[in-house]
């Protein structure tokens, strides 16, 4: 059965809330503490859910770094001076050191490398992720910021001073990502009180990163960029899988980078979107000329309604479907303008690819099938957008195009679904997002 589109809108709805910043200090002037306080976390005045879980938080990483600081980097780990959780909305409120005014941190949390120090909105930011993602979505934020304190305890800092080109913000940024992916990853190893974080968790903990995104149009090279959802998930999940070595050997060399900056006036006016049935015509054009050379002889079908597949067969597989009975590919415009709608053009286009990676693989003589088959058609579709980023002419990725792919593979299973509409029920948005991005970075070949 496919799954029902309210399902989708109530986690995207969830993704988009937060849009606030992340891992900078904010603005004001710079307090170096007048000596190194112990480890304070936060946890005098926080009585509520949300508070409990960065106490627990805050203590978890301590631990998990004073063992793997060693192992990974063969050095002693200092603990972080200071955590601070800090009233933003009470006006007589204290600031922590490095802002002026406690308000200057609303919906916000930083490192403070002058003074060692982690803050955090206890008013605003840290009970609005606990809502919308559950204990996973204050961690993974504060595991964030202990990834700066990381860097610090790295040279880094001292690093981008002397070559800021070499770590640009966005950089930093993502080997903070990674450095929270590789503390969680211990959390799911080793449960921590108060902290669950199993296969749904580890997703919604990349549906809060997708919340820290940059606005559309910032580019990579952008002194503020932060990252985009795809560029920042995967730097989560390359922490998550091979931990902290790899997230200290990111360097502007190895880490692509896929923001950009919009092409057009007539892109930006139109905030990267197409209407649906442009974006259709596209996707059949650019889908037939990139699929059908990787089945010789096989000429990949024009986009329908239906056909003569079934209707079962289309509602299992989702808003798109691939019909063995007629080779086709189906769409249900209806599904796909809801999908247009809530979350972006591309998410509709990413489901189509889908069902024409499903199309080639039966085309080329291979079962369309199976788990095989669904695991092929997802980095087959990943494979399709990389040939996005530089087409010539035509259809081309706008900014926000590969956040609204992240975004509908987190949320629904309906790329991973085989002929049969049926998915492999282990697997959760973290591997489908692996087998996309495998797909953009490495091509058709690695599928």
């Amino acid at each position: 059965m496919s799954a029902p589109i309210n399902r989708l809108t109530t986690l995207v709805a969830a993704v988009l809330i937060l849009t606030s910043a992340c891992g900078q200090v904010v603005p004001g002037n710079a307090r170096a503490a007048a000596a190194p306080a112990p480890a304070t976390p936060a946890g005098a005045a926080q009585s509520d859910p949300a508070g409990r879980v960065a106490e627990a938080t805050t203590t978890a990483v301590q631990e998990f770094w004073r063992a793997e600081f060693p192992a990974a980097f063969g050095r002693e780990w200092r603990d972080i001076s200071t955590f601070v959780a800090v009233e933003t909305r009470d006006p007589a409120a204290p600031p922590p050191p490095c802002i002026n005014r406690a308000a200057d941190l609303s919906d916000q949390a930083f490192y403070c490398p002058a003074a060692d120090v982690i803050a955090w909105d206890a008013d605003g930011l840290i009970p609005a992720l606990h809502e919308r993602f559950g204990p996973v979505g204050v961690a993974v934020v504060i595991a964030h910021e202990v990834g700066h304190a990381v860097q610090s305890r790295l040279g880094v800092d001292a690093d981008q001073g002397r070559d800021p080109q070499r770590f640009p913000t966005i950089l930093l940024e993502s080997m903070a990502d990674c450095y929270a992916g590789a503390a969680l990853a211990r959390f799911a190893e080793e449960p921590v009180a108060g902290l669950p974080l199993g296969l749904e968790e580890r997703d919604m903990a990349m549906q809060a990163l997708v919340g820290f995104r940059d606005p559309l149009g910032v580019a990579a090279g952008d002194e503020s960029a932060h990252g985009n959802a795809f560029d920042r998930v995967s730097a989560f999940q390359d922490g998550w899988t091979d931990g902290a070595t790899l997230c200290a050997g990111m360097t502007v060399d190895n880490r692509p980078f896929t923001q950009r900056r919009f092409g057009s006036e007539a892109d930006l006016a139109r905030g990267g979107n197409l209407p649906l049935r442009e974006l259709l015509a596209f996707v059949e054009r650019d889908a037939a000329e990139f699929f059908g050379p990787l089945a010789p002889g096989w000429d990949p079908p024009q986009l329908s309604t239906g056909g003569a597949c079934p209707a079962p067969e289309l509602a299992a597989q989702g808003p798109a479907a691939y019909c063995q009975e007629d080779g086709g590919v189906a769409v249900d415009v209806a599904a796909l303008e809801r999908l247009h709608d809530e979350v972006g053009d591309f998410a509709g286009a990413t489901v189509v690819a889908g069902r024409y990676g499903i199309a080639m693989l039966d085309a080329s003589g291979e079962s369309p099938l199976g788990a095989p088959a669904g695991a092929a058609a997802t980095c087959l579709t990943g494979a399709y957008t990389g040939r996005l980023f530089d087409a010539g002419d035509g259809f081309q990725l706008s900014p926000g195009d590969l956040d609204e792919a992240v975004q509908v593979l987190l949320a629904a299973d309906w790329v991973a679904r085989d002929a049969a509409g049926v998915s492999d029920s282990s697997e959760r948005g973290f591997e489908r997002i692996g087998r996309f991005r495998t797909g953009v970075l490495e091509g058709p070949a690695a599928c």
